[in-house]
């Protein structure tokens, strides 16, 4: 899962712990989950507008904030099949393009990681 930071300001592992600990119903973690979304989102935003000539650069950065918050979610006990699901949207999104196949071929070494 290399080449993926965590959102800045965020403790990923953090996020992990309480979602194992506490699920995904409760209040402050979904608060939490939700704040490191829209953080994943806003690093996918400012990636996009770097380079506003470039049509695909906005495509690019959303799959890899899909791809941010799969990882995530792979890192739990509890929610191991969103994070699959997760990992074949994203996989979807990819393949769609040929400017992000590499995206897709990375997205599927995460999938084979996870089912491992």
């Amino acid at each position: 899962m290399e080449g993926y930071k965590e959102p800045e300001g965020i403790n990923e592992q953090e996020v992990v712990n309480v979602l194992d600990s506490k699920g995904i119903e409760d209040p402050e973690v979904k608060a939490l989950l939700e704040k490191y979304v829209d953080q994943c989102q806003a690093e996918s935003n400012a990636e996009a507008k770097s380079d506003p000539e470039n049509p695909e650069a906005s495509n690019r950065a959303n799959i890899k904030a899909q791809i941010k918050i799969a990882i995530l979610l792979s890192k739990t006990e509890k929610y191991k099949t969103e994070a699959k699901e997760s990992f074949e949207d994203a996989y979807n999104a990819a393949s769609q393009n040929e400017s992000t196949h590499d995206l897709a071929e990375q997205i599927d070494s995460l999938i084979s990681e996870l089912d491992a």
